[in-house]
């Protein structure tokens, strides 16, 4: 049986106002703010942010006040750094040092939220400009993935992965809407630079400064060790999923 990847799962839009022409979506792609809320099962929706500013994109759970931000090297590597919010702290990684359940890590599922694996074949689209969609749909008998794509500013808009009960019946397991998105450069840059000016450590000192108080406190709660998806659930531990092959 095929499944698919948490981080794969996103998305209805609520509204987005003052559509602009294609090439604007375009050029304003890779600088924008898209506003989430995750769904898990009967659990409440939780808030999160999609941030990109060029070569860096960061994932922000708001209710957990965490956020993980990768940069694409020149080598095309991804190098990962974690803010805790609260403590205004962060966590450098090196390239490789975390691993997205065990996968190599893929940009296109950090920038936009899905491979673009799932992306190859649309059912049907419509619409225009900044609004044009594209429907795609994966699965098999026992669950399926069902994707709204916004083409020209590379943001899924709904995606919903549904199982069959014991019934038969098709149940929601995870969902992920989007309620908006911004291009604002400057707003953009701005968190971007606030997110810079947090103290930070590297990951291989962790050890060594364990007398840290936030550091020890974060050892604890597991939220320093590898495999984290960037989608976190009501109690802050990174979800786990299954596989897309």
């Amino acid at each position: 049986m095929k499944y698919f990847p948490l981080a794969a799962l996103c998305c209805a839009l609520t509204g987005v106002a003052n559509a602009a022409p294609a090439e604007q979506c375009n050029a304003n792609a890779d600088v924008l703010k898209a506003s989430y809320q995750q769904q898990q099962g009967k659990q409440d929706g939780k808030d999160f942010n999609l941030w990109r500013l060029h070569q860096e994109v960061a994932h922000q759970a708001m209710a957990q006040g965490l956020v993980e931000k990768w940069q694409r090297l020149s080598s095309g590597q991804l190098r990962p750094i974690r803010y805790f919010e609260q403590y205004q702290r962060g966590i450098e990684y090196q390239p490789g040092e975390l691993k997205s359940q065990g996968q190599k890590i893929e940009w296109a599922q950090k920038y936009q939220l899905v491979s673009n694996a799932l992306l190859e074949q649309p059912l049907r689209s419509k619409g225009q400009s900044c609004e044009r969609e594209e429907f795609y749909e994966h699965g098999n008998e026992q669950q399926k993935l069902a994707i709204t794509w916004l083409p020209e500013l590379k943001l899924v808009k709904s995606m919903t992965l549904s199982q069959r009960d014991d019934q038969g019946q098709w149940q929601q397991v995870n969902s992920l809407k989007l309620q908006g998105y911004e291009l604002n450069p400057q707003a953009v840059e701005r968190q971007f630079a606030l997110w810079d000016s947090y103290q930070s450590t590297d990951y291989a000192d962790v050890g060594d400064n364990e007398q840290d108080p936030f550091l020890a406190k974060m050892i604890n709660q597991g939220f320093i060790e590898h495999g984290a998806s960037g989608f976190y659930s009501s109690d802050g531990q990174a979800l786990k999923g299954g596989h897309h092959h």
